[in-house]
This record gives C-alpha cells, structure tokens and sequence, in this order.
C-alpha cells in the first residue's frame, strides 16, 4: 500500500496542466489555464486548472481535484488504478497494493494475448493472398490503406491453427489464450475460432485490446453469418462494449456529443467523413450499462441508425435507453432506407457530413416523422395507432412541445386542433393520466386540479429528515476544515446520536485527514476507508441526491446540530423508560420519569427553535 509521502509525491510531479490537456482543451487565463468542464455541459469555460497548486475545479458543477481525483472521474477508474498510472507517468516510486497488482498483471496477460493476436491479422491481411483478396474488398467498400490501419483492421486465416500455433510460440498458456476466446479444443487439438474473416478488433476506453469482430467477405454462403463477435470473455462482455471507444472518447469531450451508429462499417463511414465521435454496439440493441458508459463523456447523443423499418424500431428503443441515462437525444434519419456506409458509397464523404448536421433533428421530432413513413392514414385503425404513439411520446414532454405537435398532428391529418385536444385528453383518461389542458389565462393549478407540468415533491420515508441531518453534518464538514472543527465541537458529546457507520467516518475525517491536510480532497480520504466504509461512504451520496437538498447554509448547519441533540435526548428517553419498567426502586423510578419529562421539555424546546 502506498504511503501518504509517496502518494503527495505523484501528486508534486505530475504536470497538473499536460495532464487536464489530454482530455480538455484549455487557454491561458491569468497564472491558470481555464476550458470547458469535462464533467457537465457547458457553453461558458468555467473549469480552471492551477499548475502551482496541482488542482483542478469546475465553478459550475464542482468537479475536479488533485490529478489522482481527475484521472479517477475522467476515467472512472479506482484510486489505485490513477495512483499507479500517475506514478508510471512520472517516474515515481510507490508501493503497490499486492491484491491490485496481481489482479492487474492478470489482465495484463490477456490484453498482451490480445494484442499479438492482432498484430498477427493485421500482418496476415498485408502478406497473404487472401489478404489481396480481402484488400480489394474492402476498397471496394471505400476503405483505403490509411483506414485500415487506423482502424488495426485484419484477417483470419482459414480454417486451422495458425493463430494459435503463433500465440503457443510466444509463450502464452493454451487456458489464457482460450479464456480470451481465440481458440477452441476439438477432437484434433485447438483450433481457431475465427476462419477467413476480416477482423476488427475492439478495444476498451483506455485503449486495451479486448476483442474482435469478424466479417465475411467475397462470394460466402448466405446462411453464414455476417459477423461473428468474440464471445463473453474475462475481458469482453458484449451488452458492455461499444466499437471504437478508444478513438471515439477524445472527439466525445471535444465536440461534447457521441454518434450512435448500428456497424463497424457506418462508424468507419463517419469517421472519414469527418464525424469521428462515432461508436456502435456489437450487433445488439443499446443497453443501459452502454449508456452509462457513454455518459461519463457526455450527456448528448444522436442516434443515426439504418433508414429502414428495423432501424426506425431500433432507434425507438435506443431513445428511450439514453433519455433513462440522463442524455438529450437527437437523431438523423436518412433518406431511402438507406444505411449511412451506403451514402458515403454513394455520395461521397462531404455530403454524407453536411446532410448529417443540417439533417439534426430532437427525439420527439423523430418519434412524430417516423410514426407517418408508409402509413396508410385513410385507415381509421392505423390512424389511431399513429395518434397513440404521439400521444405516447408527448406524455413526458413540456407544454410547449405539447402545443407544438398536437397542432402538427392537427395539421397533418387533417383535423381540427380542438378534436385533437378532446382526443388527446380522452387517451389520457383511459390511462388513468391527467388532461392536457390548453393555456388560457383562467386556469389556476391547485390541489384539487393539479397542472400536469408540477414535479412531484420525493416521497421522504418517516424520521428520514433525522436520518438525513448527520449526513449533511457530514457534506458540511468536507467543506473546509475550519467547520469540520467547529461541528466536531458542538456535537462532541452527542456523537451516540450518530449511527455507528457514520461516527466511524467522522472520526477519520477529524483524527485522521485533518490532522494531515488542511483541505478536504475526495481521494485521499477515501484511500483511509476500509472496503466497507467506502460502500457507506458512498450511500451517504446517493442518499443525499435522494432528499432532493437544494441549498446548504448556516441556518440548515445549526438545524442539523439541533436535531443530534433532539436524537440524543429521544435515545437517552428510551433508555430512562427501559429502566422504569425493570427497576423495583419506587424512589430511583421516580427520579428517572421526572428527568423523562426534562429530556421532553428540552426536545419540545429544540423543536421550536427550529421551526
């Protein structure tokens, strides 16, 4: 485990502003260096890095922090994981933790096993002759010899064991190499399990080789399938893999959005096109785990899936996951059914990119342009069926999109903007939802007629408010250590108030890391915890995201105290109780109820104080 003087010397070398530079484009502001925060969209720089003093910090969301914290968050990686990368940066000599190392050069072997089985495609496809044969194909394509090794594009031999015989040669263990999912055992010995693909290989985030993708190309049969992806593997799960991450990641954070496209091929498309922060999934619907990946570089995506009717459902779906994740969605729809890899093949690379950005369209503007493509609007079923599915996307929108596409709608088909609003409200009656109600100066939402834009307050369990004043106590400490100190003084004598987990944190945070620091820093503190107060540490966070608290002052501060103190004479009341009822002594009991009524009268006080 790594010292405290060893960790504070990663920190003093690492170059705050080379590092922020890698993932934020930052400008000259003063003796800082000032960008857009990697964290939160914004459109006004309000992240600021100090080279003298090692920080980073976002005066819009509060992101940041030493390099050890940035690299944690920009990467969403442990603290040991950003500890050790730093320190390989600069040169530093640290002392590793034993379990992580092991469990690092364990999936060092595999990416290694990954990385000459790639290097081994890519020289088979430019010295083989089926990798002429592989070659012109993919320039038919429209892939050029520039394209293929941006992209580490390669090709499997045909059926046998050559990569393997390659792997054996380099020494690897025949169960590693299976367990990357390279080989197979048969009645014969391993064998390949890719034969005469070309290959793509997919990489991680961080740029590990994890697995491939395997087209088919030239006259093949048509039962075969197109791809075929490596299997769930140690270091490949598909439902959490999305191609070209590695190389999407930095144009992700530079143009503050991620394309989510269906294949290898579209995304290859887009990115020579010039739309580079392009990413697809492997061959199956986005998932959320995805989405939540993505989310950690941006909270926009556009959608530009196939223009046929699989790609319209796909997109559909794909909507919903990413608005689940917290992201505004766009989405482009091409024309003729037509895949985007087609219309760079057709119309070249400049068009595709200018059709793409003047062709930008919000979800809802999609759902409603898409429930139309090749409907029959003079079938009264089908017509209803497209009314619903507007009415359907409409139910958590603004009013403003309200009005806008019911008088679309109105439009569309037809019908006056009066039977669309009594259609409109007569679907939501059915489904137990309440009316759209058209703006009129008149209405006055209440209790009894709630307006339907009115966000319900979070349903806070019983006692939750005591629950939640310790761990605010907590946020208020991390502050600064002036008031830390200060809490740590007024509520020295009710600490049994606290529950044990938390008076646990607090004395770490006191004794422990403002003893040592006299600002508070996320990651160091956290490498004080063992692995069971991190996991409490951490649902104290979400915890507090949960009581919806919008504001944190003095007054909250003293209210918090206040109520320890109510606790604290609530826990001493029952213990009073408890002896009454089990002490013989009629004298002794007396005395007891008497301090009972005390204790009350004092948490009447309190009580009122607060109020």
């Amino acid at each position: 485990m790594a010292t405290r003087q060893e960790i504070d010397n990663v920190i003093d070398a690492t170059d705050m502003v080379a590092l922020v530079s890698e993932y934020v484009r930052l400008e000259k502001a003063g003796k800082n260096y000032k960008g857009l925060c990697p964290f939160h969209n914004e459109d006004t720089p309000s992240f600021v890095v100090s080279a003298e003093k090692k920080l980073a910090h976002c005066f819009g969301c509060g992101g940041g922090g030493n390099p050890i914290k940035f690299l944690m968050d920009i990467e969403n990686i442990d603290f040991a994981s950003a500890l050790n990368k730093l320190a390989k940066r600069n040169g530093v000599s640290i002392t590793e933790n034993t379990q992580f190392v092991d469990k690092k050069q364990n999936l060092t072997k595999y990416y290694k096993i990954m990385q000459v089985a790639t290097n081994f495609y890519k020289k088979y496809l430019d010295n083989s002759s089926s990798g002429l044969e592989a070659k012109e194909y993919l320039n038919k394509r429209g892939l050029n010899d520039e394209t293929i090794k941006v992209f580490n594009i390669g090709l499997s031999p045909k059926p046998g064991d050559t990569l393997y015989q390659i792997l054996k040669e380099s020494e690897f263990l025949e169960l590693d190499i299976n367990d990357v999912g390279l080989i197979e055992k048969g009645n014969k010995g391993y064998f390949d399990l890719f034969a005469n693909r070309i290959m793509f290989p997919i990489y991680d985030e961080f740029n590990n080789p994890i697995g491939f993708s395997g087209r088919i190309f030239g006259d093949t049969d048509k039962k075969i399938a197109k791809y075929v992806n490596t299997r769930d593997t140690v270091l490949f799960r598909k439902s959490d893999v999305l191609f070209n991450i590695n190389l999407a990641k930095p144009e992700i954070l530079k143009n503050k959005r991620v394309v989510l496209y269906e294949g290898q091929m579209d995304v290859i498309a887009s990115y020579k096109s010039g739309i580079k922060e392009a990413i697809c999934t492997m061959g199956t619907a986005l998932t959320i785990s995805q989405a939540r990946l993505l989310s950690k570089y941006t909270n926009n995506a556009v959608i530009c899936y196939d223009g046929d009717k699989a790609g319209i459902a796909a997109s559909l779906k794909a909507i919903n996951v990413f608005r689940n994740a917290g992201f505004n969605v766009h989405l482009v729809l091409l024309p003729n059914g037509m895949d985007p890899d087609e219309f760079v093949l057709k119309n070249g690379e400049e068009a595709y990119k200018e059709y793409f950005e003047s062709h930008l369209m919000d979800a809802n503007q999609y759902i409603f342009e898409q429930a139309f493509i090749n409907k029959n609007l003079n079938d009264s079923i089908v017509l209803e069926a497209v009314k619903s599915q507007i009415f359907d996307m409409l139910s958590n929108s603004s009013s403003t999109d309200k009005e806008v596409y019911l008088n679309k709608l109105s439009e569309r088909i037809n019908v006056s903007y009066e039977s669309i609003i009594a259609d409109f409200n007569r679907y939501y009656n059915s489904t137990a939802m309440p009316n759209f109600v058209d703006n009129n100066d008149d209405f006055i939402p209440n209790e009894n007629y709630p307006y339907y834009e009115q966000t319900p307050k979070p349903i806070i369990p019983k006692n939750a408010w005591n629950h939640s004043c310790e761990l605010r106590l907590f946020m208020y400490a991390k502050s600064s250590k002036e008031k830390a100190l200060y809490i740590d003084n007024m509520i020295s004598d009710r600490m049994d108030a606290l529950s044990i987990e938390n008076q646990s944190l607090w004395v770490t945070l006191i004794n422990s890391f403002y003893e040592n620091y006299a600002v508070f820093d996320e990651a160091l503190f956290i490498k004080m915890l063992n692995e069971e107060e991190v996991k409490h540490y951490t649902n104290i966070l979400d915890e507090l995201r949960k009581f919806n608290i919008n504001e944190y002052n003095d007054e909250d501060l003293h209210n918090c105290i206040a109520k320890l103190n109510e606790i604290k004479l609530v826990n001493a009341n029952k213990q009073i109780s408890s002896k009454v009822k089990n002490d013989m002594d009629l004298e002794d009991a007396k005395k007891l109820i008497e301090k009972k009524f005390a204790n009350r009268r004092k948490q009447e006080l309190l009580k009122n104080r607060r109020k």
